[in-house]
């Protein structure tokens, strides 16, 4: 090849290899990007109710075992306060300006139940926010009160350990043993469940009784009864619930169920501490808090399937921090909760030191899945014990902070 046949290739290669330099600049730099499409917001996503789905990596990953439900991974998020379409608190009613104490559902669904400690005696809230003496009879110095869920039945526990049982319909009162103790009636009030905790710890049994004591049956034996906690549920099949399971990991319990005919009903692995229950209307779903390093240690709300057959099936997360008996089921499928406004981290190491702390309400939507923070008259009460009206029309609370009865009007 000849010097100038040389220059001419070389030449072609320079201005070849010069155009190919500035259009790999130009893609890299100048060329139009893609339009990006951005993902759903939190407020898209809520409504969104996820279910407990198949076991995922991070924390909650466990195998899953009988009677576990893998968790899910998921939250439901909050719905931004602000306009939306759920009800909203029109007025605050002061119902009793005194301490009050064991507030209940009246068996009709139409108002409230509570005790006076000031006179001994038990009263009821009528629909339009009227108190009305429930009997004249009196009992002083009451620590805690077990209600009837069908009638106006009561086992009073005193101080002393001594316990009576009454039914004001009836008039009729019966001392129970001493050594009975943590109550709940059966959903038709027709027995009562207990704790007959004796002497020797070889006699110690979960049983169940008439209300007035007679025809008492060892349903279980029981080995540490403060892991073992009386809760009839509204089906009738499941009469207590036990932290007894095998030992799980730090942010997980296994949680047992007992029939009172010796059913071997499945357990459930709940993701975290404290378990706390609520039953629907109906018993066939549980709403549950519990609390775990992922909190930081806060209760949470979960949900599940509570129907025998189907326990712990279907669970779900809210993005709540309460304990769910700060929350009342107004049907199958709304529930309204006090959620603390400003609860510290690792409260649930100690719920009794945050028991005061202000409340504001929150109304969830099991349909939707959407938890709303509804708008109220003022923000300075502790909810304690709420019960909602059969028609939704009040929401009835004992401030926790002065003992006084409430009542939200819900519009």
């Amino acid at each position: 090849m000849s010097d100038r046949t040389k220059k001419i290739a070389f030449a072609i290669f320079f201005f070849a290899f010069s155009i190919g330099m500035g259009y790999g600049l130009y893609w890299m730099f100048f060329r139009a990007q893609a339009p990006t499409v951005p993902g759903p917001t939190p407020e898209e996503l809520a409504g969104q109710l996820p279910g407990a789905g198949q076991g995922v990596s991070g924390q909650y990953a466990t195998p899953t075992a009988p009677g576990e439900l893998p968790p899910s991974g998921e939250i439901l998020p909050l719905v931004p306060e602000g306009p939306t379409t759920a009800q909203e608190i029109s007025k605050i009613q002061l119902l009793r300006d005194g301490v009050t104490q064991a507030v209940s559902p009246r068996p009709d669904g139409n108002g409230a139940r509570f005790y006076n400690p000031e006179d001994g005696r038990f009263y009821k809230i009528t629909p339009d926010g009227q108190t009305v003496l429930l009997g004249d009879k009196q009992f002083f110095n009451v620590d805690t009160v077990s209600w009837g869920k069908a009638s106006d039945q009561v086992v009073l526990a005193f101080p002393d350990g001594s316990k009576v049982y009454y039914d004001f319909d009836q008039k009729k009162q019966v001392t129970l043993p001493n050594h009975w103790e943590d109550f709940d009636f059966a959903p038709d009030d027709s027995r009562v469940v207990s704790k007959s905790i004796g002497i020797d710890p070889n006699n110690r049994f979960l049983i169940t009784a008439n209300p007035d004591g007679t025809e008492a049956k060892a349903v279980e034996p029981i080995s540490n009864q403060d892991l073992v906690h009386s809760s009839w549920s509204p089906g009738g099949q499941i009469i207590a619930y036990g932290n007894t399971g095998l030992p799980q990991s730090e942010n997980q319990e296994e949680i047992m169920f007992a029939g009172q005919n010796h059913e071997n009903f499945k357990s459930i692995v709940v993701p975290g501490r404290g378990f706390t229950p609520n039953w629907s209307p109906t018993g066939q779903q549980i709403l549950y808090s519990v609390w775990n390093g992922s909190t930081n240690n806060k209760p949470s709300l979960w949900i599940s399937a509570a129907d025998p057959a189907n326990l712990g099936a279907n669970r779900r997360a809210f993005n709540i921090q309460t304990w769910a008996d700060k929350c009342t089921w107004a049907s199958e499928t709304d529930l309204y909760c006090g959620v603390p406004q400003n609860l510290p981290n690792n409260a649930g190491f100690s719920r009794s030191d945050f028991a005061t702390l202000p409340d504001d309400v929150y109304h969830l939507d099991l349909r939707t899945g959407v938890s709303t923070k509804l708008q109220l008259p003022d923000l300075t009460h502790a909810i304690r014990s709420p019960v909602m009206n059969r028609d939704k029309s009040k929401l009835i609370f004992s401030d926790a902070a002065t003992g006084k009865l409430y009542s939200y009007d819900v519009k």
